[in-house]
């Protein structure tokens, strides 16, 4: 692995190394947005609110709120609320892990409105109200943002600061990042790319040598990663991958050199390097299950089985049919709408020549998550923006990216930082027109409509939707009701 000391930033101040993040994150601000809105994001709400309120996974009344105060925004509730799942309670496909990472900013709007109430301010505290919804956005925000900063330290340990500072930001910026973790906070995205970063990290620092408490730790991190989205299990194969090259390595090392490598020494050299492992294995596997029990329970309580909700499996197929248009696309593609992902794909290859391991752990995964996307009936996404279920491999795109800029000479790289800026405003150009209504939002839509509006429809409309979102940001969505 070609990592040095120098690269790690550990003696450089600290404003030095994060301080441009630092600066993007609070001039970012003004984007925020904090409501529940959208159907999954009431749905990823409601078991919280649910069992910290109603102390139990009964949603119908929690159903019943959103759709009367807004019956047109939450008609795709309506099945979900009146439609009783084999146990009798009312079915829900969000997982859980969202409503982990935001108990501790419900509680703390919890706390603010007992003391509100306290003081004589009319605010509910039935769990839905302002201050509720917004401390999960926040939740969220937070998430997220610490995630990033994550990705960032890992892009650090093979790249320069720069590199991996412009990296992180065109990931941020042109992706759909900027959306999920601003525009609509409360869907389970930032806490993905947070969770995610959070395994990698972790995984990333302990390799080659894993104390049991520390494979306990990475199965934690692995569990509350999977319980935020279960498609985030693929990141699992990093291990695996990873385990077994070490297996293999070291248990040829072991051999004496005048011993010839017959398949019985091979065999016998590697259980006993297996062996020497299982009770870190153990102590993953452990940690990992005890985190996910939860939703297991919340499955068989739901569903009456420990399987995921039979509404998500139905919409697989054995073959990935859309896995070009996943990528391709003018329906939400990943690299159509936000080329910046392709250019970080693309600059896996540059970080194959310093840790060929993880260049290709990241590949693979990032291949297997295309096909198993391209294998859902609704591969687009439904109302996204852009390719959202592709948020939780924001890591394996800025590495790439960072180690691409880190081979560029200093020309080049200021051509690549202009590019990266074209990018960023390319995506905001996207996210105009998607608020505005220049492009369907759930049906499909060609990319050289995309394009056409980029250019003549987007420039002149710019100042009055900046206006609009400073000072009548409701009225993006309430054109909805």
């Amino acid at each position: 692995m070609a990592m040095t000391q120098a690269r790690t930033g550990a003696r450089t101040p600290w404003w030095h190394e994060y301080g441009a993040l630092c600066l993007a994150a609070v001039l970012a601000l003004p984007l925020f947005t904090p409501r529940v809105y959208a159907s999954d994001e009431v749905k990823y709400f409601v078991t919280l609110r649910s069992l910290y309120f109603d102390h139990d996974l009964h949603y119908a009344n929690d159903y019943a709120y959103f759709v009367s105060r807004d019956p047109v925004a939450h008609a795709g509730l309506r099945p979900y609320a009146e439609e009783a799942t084999p146990t009798g309670y009312r079915l829900n496909d969000a997982p859980i892990g969202s409503a982990v990472l935001w108990l501790p900013f419900y509680v703390a709007a919890d706390v603010g409105v007992l003391v509100a109430r306290a003081v004589g301010a009319d605010v509910a505290r039935d769990g839905f109200s302002r201050p509720y919804t917004r401390a999960v956005c926040v939740g969220s925000l937070v998430w997220g943002t610490v995630g990033l900063l994550l990705i960032y330290r890992l892009c650090r340990r093979y790249v320069a600061r720069r590199p991996a500072t412009w990296a992180v930001l065109a990931i941020w910026f042109a992706s759909p990042v900027v959306f999920y973790l601003y525009i609509t906070p409360a869907m389970a995205h930032a806490n993905s790319l947070f969770s995610v970063a959070l395994f990698l990290t972790i995984w990333h620092r302990g390799r080659g040598a894993r104390s049991t408490g520390g494979w306990a730790l990475l199965g934690a991190a692995a569990g509350l990663m999977v319980l935020v989205r279960e498609l985030n299990w693929l990141f699992l194969l990093v291990i695996a991958v990873d385990e077994t090259r070490a297996i293999v390595t070291n248990a040829l090392a072991a051999m004496s050199k005048g011993m010839p490598r017959s398949v019985v020494a091979i065999a016998t050299n590697l259980g006993v390097e297996v062996g020497r492992r299982l009770t870190g294995y153990a102590a993953f596997a452990v940690a990992l299950a005890v985190v996910v029990a939860p939703q297991f329970y919340v499955y068989k309580t739901l569903n009456g089985t420990f399987a995921a909700t039979p509404f998500v499996v139905q919409k697989f197929s054995r073959v990935p049919r859309y896995a070009i248009d996943v990528l391709f696309s003018g329906f939400h593609g990943l690299f159509s709408w936000h080329p910046v992902t392709l250019a970080g794909v693309i600059g896996l290859a540059a970080l194959w020549r310093r840790d060929p391991l993880v260049a290709g752990a990241l590949a693979l995964v990032f291949v297997i998550q295309v096909l198993l996307i391209g294998s859902y009936a609704t591969w687009w996404g439904g109302a996204s923006f852009g390719a959202r279920r592709f948020i939780n491999c924001t890591a394996i795109f800025a590495l790439g990216l960072a180690a691409a800029l880190d081979r560029m000479r200093p020309r080049t790289l200021r051509l690549a930082g202009a590019g990266l800026v074209f990018l960023v405003l390319w995506n905001a150009g996207l996210a105009v027109q998607y608020s505005v209504g220049l492009i369907p939002r759930d049906t499909p839509v060609t990319m050289s409509r995309i394009v056409r509006n980029q250019l003549f429809e987007v420039p002149p409309r710019a100042v009055s939707i900046a206006w609009r979102f400073a000072f009548d940001r409701s009225s993006f969505y309430r054109t909805r009701q």
